[in-house]
């Protein structure tokens, strides 16, 4: 973690972890003497966050425009910027209990490669006709591996904020936010099941991922 205190008229922070989360909590199958130890669902090893507040230097005792007064004061001093930036890793794939004939190595595709169309390498030895699915078998495929995951998520807020005297006891504050600023849609994990002719593809957003909103509000405090 990294912070700048408030000084100049802004301040920073900034953390970065990392981490890595196993379990052993199910069986691949019912006849196994013991859980499977595999990388766990909620598994993120990469997280940012970032926030920042700078005060912009115009208007009444700033460096530029330090002159204003009355009504020009109004109008450019007393500026506030807020931004907050977090991103994450997206979650490990669940693949289930698919057939592989294949290297598990040539599964995962290096950032170049992968595409909405094609994430992972769905040839590298699935098996997708549907009459050679098996009714019952012992499984030994894995649950999830850690390198083969779901696309990563990010989001920036940001919010401008005017501050205004009216008098030595009242204050006004203009304030507008935009939360999913840049209206980033994050994208859903793809599709998993071998038989499907959408195997490997990602064909929607995810649902609680919000579309860019604004919202503006005026406060007075006495």
């Amino acid at each position: 973690r990294l912070e700048s205190r408030f000084a100049a008229g802004y301040r920073v922070q900034f953390s970065y972890n990392y981490s890595k989360f196993m379990e052993a909590v199910s069986y691949l199958n019912d006849t196994d003497s013991a859980p499977t130890h595999v990388i766990a669902t909620q598994d993120r090893p990469h997280r940012v966050a970032a926030n920042g507040i700078w005060e912009l230097p115009f208007g009444k005792g700033r460096k530029f425009l330090s002159g204003s007064r009355g009504v020009m004061n109004h109008l450019v001093g007393g500026w506030q910027i807020n931004v907050i930036f977090q991103y994450q890793s997206g979650a490990p794939l669940e693949f289930g209990n698919v057939l592989f004939y294949g290297n598990i190595k040539d599964i995962r595709l290096s950032s170049d490669e992968r595409s909405v169309a094609r994430w992972f390498n769905t040839d590298a030895g699935f098996e997708k006709v549907s009459s050679k699915q098996l009714v019952s078998n012992i499984r030994t495929f894995p649950n999830r591996f850690g390198g083969i995951r779901a696309p990563a998520s990010s989001a920036w807020n940001a919010s401008a904020v005017k501050n205004f005297r009216i008098t030595e006891r009242v204050k006004m504050q203009l304030r507008g936010e935009s939360y999913n600023a840049f209206n980033q849609r994050d994208l859903a994990a793809p599709n998993m099941t071998p038989t499907n002719t959408a195997f490997g593809q990602i064909t929607s957003t995810v649902a609680d991922s919000n579309a860019r909103w604004a919202m503006l509000a005026l406060k007075v405090t006495f």
